[in-house]
C-alpha cells in the first residue's frame, strides 16, 4: 500500500553543511527567513542572484547572521536544498508493496508523484534552474547539492522497480529504469510550466506502460 514513511534523517545527514548553527527559538524565525528568500530568489533568478547581499535586502536579516547560521552562501544553498527535499520527500507516499498488476501500480505511483511535484513547484524550479548552471559555479557546489537530491529520488525509483518488477535495486535494470522514469518526471515538470493548462498527471498518462515497455527490453538482453 502507499503510505508516508519518514527517512528524512537521511536527506539531513546527506545535505547539512558542517557549519549550520542549531538557533534558538529566535534564530530559527531568522534563519526560515533567510531561506525563504533565498528559495525565491534562486527559482526566481537562479542560483547566482541569492548573493549575501540580497539575501540580506529581501529577508531582512543582517548579514552576520546569515555567516553565523550558514557560514557561506553555500552553507544557504545546502540548507535550502535540505528544507525543500525533506518537505518534499515527507509528502510522497511510498508504497511498501506491490497495488494490483505493474500498470495498476505504476500507474498510481505516477498519480501521487504529479500531486507531490505539483505541491511544491518552487523547490522543483530551484532544482532545475540549477541543474542548468554552468559547471564552475559556486565551484561546483551547484550540481553537487543537485545530484545528491536527484538520487535521494533515483533510491526510491530503483526501490519501485525492485516492487514492480522484481528487479535488484542495485541492478543496471533498475537503475536504467529509474533514471527512465525521472527523466519523465523532470520534462513533465518543465512543459508543465509553459502550460500550466496541462496536467503533470496528463503529461506522464503513457509512463506506466512505457516504462513496462522498457523492462520487457531489458529482459531481451544477453
Amino acid at each position: 500500500m502507499f503510505c508516508n514513511v519518514n527517512s528524512n534523517s537521511g536527506i539531513a545527514s546527506s545535505l547539512t553543511p558542517p557549519t549550520t548553527v542549531t538557533p534558538n527559538h529566535r534564530g530559527a524565525r531568522s534563519r526560515e527567513l533567510v531561506l525563504d528568500a533565498a528559495q525565491s530568489l534562486m527559482a526566481e533568478h537562479g542560483y547566482e542572484a541569492a548573493t549575501v547581499a540580497a539575501l540580506v535586502e529581501r529577508a531582512g536579516i543582517p548579514a552576520s547572521s546569515i555567516y553565523h547560521y550558514f557560514g557561506s552562501k553555500e552553507g544557504v544553498l545546502l540548507a535550502v536544498m535540505e528544507r525543500g527535499a525533506e518537505r518534499f520527500f515527507a509528502e510522497l507516499p511510498i508504497p511498501d508493496r506491490r497495488v494490483g498488476s505493474r500498470l495498476e501500480h505504476l500507474r498510481a505511483l505516477v498519480q501521487t508523484s504529479a500531486s507531490t511535484l505539483s505541491r511544491h513547484p518552487d523547490f522543483l524550479r530551484i532544482l532545475v534552474v540549477m541543474a542548468a548552471q554552468p559547471l564552475g559555479a559556486g565551484e561546483g557546489e551547484v550540481h553537487v547539492v543537485v545530484n545528491r537530491v536527484r538520487e535521494l529520488a533515483l533510491v526510491r525509483l530503483r526501490d519501485q522497480m525492485r516492487i514492480v518488477f522484481g528487479v535488484d535495486p542495485r541492478s543496471d535494470a533498475a537503475d536504467e529504469l529509474a533514471r527512465f522514469a525521472l527523466a519523465a518526471f523532470d520534462g513533465a515538470f518543465v512543459a508543465q510550466q509553459s502550460q500550466p493548462d496541462v496536467t503533470i498527471a496528463a503529461l506522464l498518462a503513457h509512463r506506466p506502460a512505457a516504462l513496462v515497455a522498457v523492462h520487457r527490453e531489458l529482459e531481451r538482453r544477453p
